[in-house]
C-alpha cells in the first residue's frame, strides 16, 4: 500500500514539475520569438532593403549587340546596398559579354539613353553627349546639340541625333564641323512624334526614321535632301529596326496566344517586301534582334534563362542558350543562408532538448521492459529528414518549369504544378506519415533516427491512431511547432497534442 501512495505521490511530483518545464519552455519561445521579430523590424525601420542585398534580384535586359564576335548584353539592375526610405535603392546598368561559350560576370557601366552599333564600336547616347566603346576603350565626347532622350545613328555623312530640345523634337546632324538641324517630314509629325518610341537608323547616306503613331508605325526616309513619302506599316507590339548585309530587317514582335510570333520585313533596293511570320517555340518576357557572329538573331530573356535563335528567311535555328536557369542566380549564397539558419535553428532545439532532458522523467517501465521516450531532438530531426523526402518530388517538376521558361506561355500548367506541389506537401505528407506510423510506427526519417510510434500502453501502432496523430499536426505545428514542444515538456510521456489525442507515444526504437 505503501509502495502504490509513493507512486502516486511521484507522479503528482513529476506532474508538477513537467508543467513548470513546460512554461519554461513556452516562455523560452516566447523569448526568441520577440528576439527574432524585434531584430527583424529594427532592420527593416533602419535599413529596410537590407535583405535584398542578401538574395539575387533579376535584372532586365536593355539592348543587346554584337561587336567583335561578342555579343554584348546591357541590362538594369538595382543596388539595395546602403538604401534606406530616403534613399532608394541606386538603378544600375550592367554589361555582360558573351563570347559563344561563356557569359562573363556583369560589370557596371554608365547609364544611357540609347545605343547605335558601329563598324568597330558602339555609340552609346545621353543627355548633351555621347560615348563610344571599342571592347577596350571607352570614349566620351560632349556636345549640347543633343537633347534628353536622344536616340541616336551613325551613317558616312556624321552622327544623327532625335532628341527633345525646349519641349519640341529636334533632328541633328553632328560632323566635325559641328551640329546643324534638319528639319522634320512636316511640321504636323512635329507635334505627333514620340522621341522615346522612334528610331533612327543608316544604311550609307540614307537615314531612316521610324516612329510608332498608336497601332501604327511609320517610316520615313531622308537621302540627305528631302524626305520620301511616308510608308505606315501594322504595328500591334513591339518593333526593332536593324541593318544586316546591307538590308534593313524591320521585325515585330507580337504574342499569340502562348507563343511568341514574329513578323518581318526586308528593305531592298528602295522597297520594302512582303511581310513573313516565323514561329518561336518557347516564351519570354524580353525579345529583341541583334547581330552576332555575322548572324541574324533574336534574343530572348526569360525568367530564369536567356537564349537566342538564328534567323533565316524562311526559318528560325535554335534555341542556343547562352545562360542556363539558375547560373546567373547566386544561388550558392541562398543555400548558405538558408543552411545556416536551419544550423541555428537545430542548435537551439538541440539546447531545448538537453533541457528537457534533463528535468524529465526519461523512462518508462512495464513489467520487466523500459522504455526510452524519444527527445525533441531526434524528434525534430527525424521530421525534417520527411520533409527532404517529400520535398523532392514536389519540387522536381520545377526543374522543367525553370529550364523551359513556360510560365509565361502558358499559366495553367504552373497553377496545376503548385497545385501538385501543394497537395504533395500537405495531402502527400499526411498520408506518408500516417499510412507509415500505423502500419509499422515510422517514417523514414524516425528509422534513420532510431525512433517508433506506439500506442500510449506500449503496444504496437494502428492505422486509425497514425491518422488521428497526424490531423493535429495543424495545431502542433504553430509558431514553428513550439506548441508541441511545450506539450512534450509538460505530459509524463512526452506526448505533442497530436499524441494525446491519438493516445500514442514517440520511444527509442531499441
Amino acid at each position: 500500500m505503501q509502495t502504490v501512495v509513493n507512486l502516486e505521490n511521484e507522479k503528482e511530483n513529476e506532474k508538477k514539475k513537467n508543467i513548470r518545464l513546460a512554461v519554461g519552455v513556452a516562455s523560452i519561445g516566447i523569448i526568441g520569438f520577440l528576439f527574432i521579430y524585434t531584430v527583424f523590424f529594427v532592420i527593416m525601420f533602419f535599413s529596410p532593403f537590407m535583405l535584398f542585398s542578401f538574395f539575387p534580384f533579376p535584372s532586365f535586359t536593355e539592348g543587346v549587340v554584337g561587336l567583335d564576335g561578342d555579343l554584348l548584353i546591357f541590362s538594369k539592375a538595382f543596388d539595395f546596398r546602403g538604401a534606406t526610405y530616403e534613399k532608394p535603392p541606386r538603378e544600375q546598368t550592367t554589361l555582360r559579354i558573351y563570347n559563344g561559350e561563356s557569359l562573363s560576370k556583369p560589370e557596371e557601366i554608365k547609364p544611357f539613353a540609347s545605343f547605335y552599333p558601329a563598324e568597330d564600336k558602339i555609340y552609346f547616347f545621353d543627355s548633351g553627349f555621347y560615348r563610344t566603346f571599342g571592347m577596350k576603350r571607352w570614349e566620351e565626347f560632349k556636345n549640347s546639340a543633343i537633347g534628353s532622350n536622344p536616340k541616336g545613328a551613325v551613317g558616312a555623312g556624321g552622327i544623327w541625333v532625335l532628341s527633345t530640345v525646349r519641349k519640341q523634337p529636334a533632328l541633328m546632324l553632328i560632323t566635325e564641323e559641328g551640329a546643324k538641324e534638319v528639319h522634320l517630314p512636316d511640321d504636323e509629325l512635329t507635334e505627333k512624334i514620340k522621341v522615346c518610341s522612334s528610331q533612327l537608323l543608316c544604311l550609307g547616306d540614307e537615314l531612316h526614321l521610324f516612329w510608332k503613331n498608336e497601332g501604327s508605325l511609320i517610316w520615313y526616309k531622308y537621302d540627305g535632301n528631302k524626305w520620301s513619302q511616308p510608308e505606315t506599316f501594322e504595328n500591334n507590339g513591339g518593333y526593332k529596326a536593324i541593318v544586316f548585309k546591307g538590308e534593313i530587317f524591320l521585325i515585330h514582335f507580337m504574342n499569340f496566344g502562348n507563343q511568341p510570333e514574329i513578323t518581318f520585313r526586308v528593305y531592298n533596293k528602295n522597297s520594302w517586301s512582303e511581310p513573313k511570320t516565323l514561329d518561336i517555340g518557347g516564351t519570354a518576357i524580353i525579345t529583341m534582334p541583334a547581330v552576332f557572329k555575322d548572324r541574324l538573331i533574336i534574343f530572348q530573356q526569360g525568367f530564369f534563362s536567356e537564349k537566342y535563335y538564328i534567323l533565316n528567311t524562311e526559318h528560325v535555328e535554335g534555341p542556343f542558350t547562352i545562360r542556363k536557369p539558375f547560373l546567373s542566380i547566386d544561388l550558392w549564397k541562398v543555400l548558405v543562408i538558408t543552411l545556416l539558419f536551419q544550423v541555428i535553428f537545430f542548435i537551439f532545439i538541440f539546447f531545448l532538448s538537453l533541457l528537457i532532458r534533463k528535468f524529465k522523467m526519461k523512462t518508462w517501465r512495464v513489467n520487466t521492459r523500459e522504455y526510452e521516450f524519444a527527445s525533441l531532438f531526434r524528434r525534430s530531426l527525424a521530421e525534417a529528414i520527411d520533409f527532404l523526402i517529400l520535398a523532392i518530388p514536389a519540387a522536381a517538376p520545377f526543374f522543367f518549369v525553370l529550364e523551359d521558361d513556360f510560365i509565361f506561355g502558358n499559366p495553367l500548367k504552373f497553377v496545376g504544378l503548385i497545385l501538385y506541389s501543394v497537395m504533395v506537401m500537405v495531402l502527400g505528407s499526411f498520408l506518408y506519415h500516417s499510412l507509415l506510423e500505423g502500419l509499422w510506427g515510422k517514417t523514414i526519417g524516425k528509422k534513420i533516427c532510431g525512433i517508433v510510434v506506439l500506442k500510449d500502453d506500449f503496444t504496437k501502432c494502428t492505422v486509425g491512431r497514425g491518422f488521428l496523430r497526424n490531423v493535429m499536426r495543424i495545431v502542433d505545428g504553430f509558431f514553428y511547432y513550439l506548441v508541441a514542444a511545450v506539450a512534450i515538456a509538460g505530459t509524463l510521456k512526452w506526448q505533442r497534442l497530436g499524441d494525446i489525442v491519438a493516445g500514442t507515444v514517440v520511444v527509442r526504437d531499441k
